[in-house]
């Protein structure tokens, strides 16, 4: 199964006091395929570090640029674009800009499963960690 992974997965696993970190653990199954992309790894990196997690930002920076389990995917000018209309569509219900990329992306590569804990995937159409049976 291919697994987009969003931000509010990332910091979920990271932070052991997050409320969903527990989730975010049992998540990962064995047959899984995961992608993300450049603008997610800035927002954990980002989130991470305004929280005073500059250690725990470089870290996972470090484990994700070398990770072979997880494919980091780049934003290009068409899937921007597209991006920026879907933002026209779900910007209103409080989707974010880097939402939308993830959201062109997802339908781009054919993933319907998100890692998120964000509900705003779900209302886009697609399945997430709770989706799972999972908080």
């Amino acid at each position: 199964m291919r697994v987009f992974v969003d931000t509010s997965y990332y910091v979920a696993r990271i932070m052991p006091r997050d409320q969903w970190h527990g989730a975010a653990l049992e998540a990962v199954q064995p047959e899984m395929t995961f992608f993300t992309s450049s603008l997610i790894v800035n927002e954990v990196i980002s989130l991470l570090q305004s929280r005073g997690h500059l250690s725990a930002a470089l870290t996972f920076l470090e484990s994700v640029r070398r990770s072979d389990q997880v494919q980091i995917t780049y934003p290009d000018p068409a899937l921007q674009t597209e991006a920026w209309d879907l933002f026209g569509r779900w910007g209103g219900s409080g989707a974010t800009g880097v939402d939308c990329v993830s959201f062109a992306m997802m339908s781009r590569l054919g993933i319907r499963m998100a890692f998120t804990f964000d509900a705003h995937f779900r209302a886009a159409g697609f399945e997430t960690i709770s989706g799972a049976g999972l908080p």
